[in-house]
């Protein structure tokens, strides 16, 4: 086909503007369809750049997150040592206080004299705790030795006064015996008798507050 025959054709057609026409529709899908390209891409570019400083945001939140379980961890194990550290202490405080308690009541309950005869009266007791007032002082002397630790401060305290007592009325019964034990007539002045009655006085507080302590859970200190 020649020149003049395609000049009848666009002119059979509608002549050059259909053709600009075509050949701008063509060049307008050409355009857009690369802006759509360029913006998808653009897209693509930024959720990498998203995705990437999320990782390393979820990274550094998992790192963090380690190192304040690590802390938590020892934070719990410590305290569990701590724990049972105290809990130790306070077992073997318990059976210092209970062997101490054992201890006492043995003493106590050794003061009071048997009874031998039905019509004894506390005379007959006081005679009899005044002559072993010398034994009394050294067993209460043993004691507050070995156990002074686990007693609380008025336990000692009453403890140490029946001790004082025990000592006094040692002397005083040697000045009133010949070996320290009275004739089976004989009964102690008045002054061994006080005393007497004031070193059992102490021991009976003694007794009554290590039972109450005891309930309290405790009586060191």
């Amino acid at each position: 086909m020649d020149f003049s025959s395609v000049m009848e054709v666009v002119g059979a057609l509608g002549g050059v503007g259909v053709i600009a026409a075509g050949i701008g529709g063509v060049a307008g899908k050409i355009m857009s369809s690369r802006a759509i390209e360029h913006h998808k891409a653009s897209l693509k570019e930024q959720l990498e750049t998203h995705k990437s400083a999320l990782n390393k945001d979820l990274e550094t939140h998992k790192l963090t997150l380690g190192r304040e379980l690590e802390t938590h961890k020892s934070e719990l194990i410590l305290g569990a040592d701590r724990n049972r550290l105290i809990l130790k202490r306070q077992e073997l405080m318990f059976e210092r206080e209970h062997a101490a308690a054992v201890d006492f009541l043995k003493i106590f309950y050794g003061v009071m004299p048997d009874a031998w005869a039905p019509d004894l009266d506390w005379s007959d007791a006081q005679r009899e705790i005044a002559e072993n007032l010398p034994e009394h002082e050294r067993q209460l002397k043993k004691f507050l030795l070995n156990h002074a630790t686990a007693l609380s401060q008025e336990v000692r305290k009453l403890v140490a006064s029946a001790r004082s007592k025990a000592s006094d009325g040692s002397f005083e019964v040697a000045q009133e015996t010949s070996e320290g034990s009275y004739e089976p007539d004989q009964y102690p002045s008045n002054t061994v008798n006080k005393i007497v009655d004031e070193f059992y006085e102490a021991l009976s507080d003694a007794e009554k507050k290590i039972r109450e302590d005891l309930q309290n859970g405790s009586f060191s200190g």
